[in-house]
């Protein structure tokens, strides 16, 4: 993992579980032979931001029901609590779908009480756990539905909405499937200079379409976007430390006001 030194006040747990699924039939990627990102607009910041942060170890869970599980702890709350949230659900015996199911209701209402709205958590992570089992998911019982399906699928459990869902299709089932979240928007803006705030659905067909649609590709460009806009480009972005400053309309006035002053 490399950091760049006017960064290194980025603190990234690389110690953590981090779960790859198997992709192509492969149970085992090789972290040393990602993928190619392509040659359009995303993929160029795919590639200034691999360059200097490497591999964002994104997306702690060793399964792909724990990488689920996150997806929805993590809804209105920071990856420091849900993240946390994960382990702790395993020590306490409701790690997977069934012992969730099975699990008293008040229990696991106050083990999820830290990431907030617990009660309605409670309830997603029942929702979906009766859709895993259902489905069979661990079982292969989605192997070779297509994405398009099993996103609709995913989107018919009860308060699985689309960045959810594209979660899940990305970290927990390997599918090329970008997540847009209001990092990307932030990002997208602030590049292009635009107040624009783009459709959910457009800009992730924008995403598909400039860069190469494998698991991986997706999956580290979320990754870096998230950590990128976490340390660097903020609210109040920190642009002199950013390594896309050069290809950004707001980074380059940024640079030309503080050079001036």
């Amino acid at each position: 993992m490399r950091l760049p030194s006017d960064l290194d006040y980025i603190e990234l747990d690389l110690a953590r579980e981090r779960w790859l699924p198997p992709i192509d039939g492969d149970p085992d990627p090789d972290p040393n032979d990602w993928p190619d990102p392509g040659g359009g607009f995303w993929a160029s910041l795919y590639r200034a931001l691999w360059d200097a942060w490497g591999d964002p170890y994104w997306w702690p869970g060793r399964n792909a029901w724990e990488c689920a599980a996150g997806a929805v702890l993590v809804q209105n709350t920071t990856w420091k609590n849900a993240g946390r949230m994960i382990p702790k659900l395993r020590e306490t015996g409701s790690g997977d779908p069934a012992s969730i199911l099975a699990a008293d209701v008040d229990e696991l209402r106050s083990t999820l009480r830290p990431v907030g709205y617990y009660k309605t958590k409670t309830r997603k992570l029942h929702e979906l756990a009766r859709w895993w089992l259902a489905r069979d998911v661990d079982g292969g019982g989605i192997d070779g539905v297509p994405d398009d399906q099993l996103r609709r699928e995913l989107l018919s459990v009860w308060g699985i909405g689309p960045e959810t869902a594209d979660d899940i299709l990305c970290y927990s089932f390997a599918r090329p499937w970008f997540v847009v979240d209001a990092y990307a928007v932030r990002l997208r803006q602030r590049i292009l200079g635009s107040d624009e705030i783009p459709d959910y659905h457009e800009l992730q067909a924008e995403v598909h379409g400039q860069v190469t649609r494998h698991p991986l590709v997706m999956n580290h460009l979320h990754g870096m976007v998230v950590n990128l806009c976490k340390f660097v480009c903020r609210k109040k972005p920190n642009c002199p430390a950013c390594p896309l400053r050069t290809q950004c309309a707001h980074g380059r006035r940024a640079l030309v006001v503080d050079t001036s002053s």
